[in-house]
């Protein structure tokens, strides 16, 4: 299987432009430099904290989330809890960022959204829920 991530022992010595996070900003941000009308093309490397996921690699129980929280033993870890007084953030950690975990945090709604204003009767719940 092919992998977006490149050989750290490959990397050049300078960039035009670093990307730091490889999630919805970065990679949009990596995306738009790259197609940009520009001559010459830049360069462009961008760092993610983690390694690349790929498909049929992610934890599907939850023994395997617990085993890849991100922590100072495991800093490959897919998971990382931050835990506020008021909120728990889940982020990603790897090649792609957050983008990575949102699947697995989403929520479906109550039957209620469905009903409010601004809603389109087009997409009733028992049509999206399959």
């Amino acid at each position: 299987m092919n992998t977006l991530s490149g050989d750290w022992n490959s990397r050049k010595t300078s960039y035009d432009f670093v990307i730091v996070g490889s999630g919805y900003g970065g990679a949009i941000t990596a995306a738009r430099i790259a197609t940009a009308n520009l001559n010459p093309k830049p360069s462009i490397c961008i760092l993610e904290r983690g390694r690349e996921w790929k498909p049929g690699e992610f934890p599907d129980t939850f023994d395997g989330y617990l085993k890849q929280q991100r922590s100072g033993v495991n800093p490959l870890g897919l998971y990382e809890l931050l835990n506020y007084r008021d909120i728990t953030v889940v982020k990603g950690n790897g090649l792609g960022g957050t983008s990575l975990v949102n699947a697995n945090v989403a929520l479906i709604p109550d039957e209620e959204v469905f009903t409010l204003a601004g809603w389109p009767r087009s997409l009733p719940r028992s049509e999206l829920r399959p």
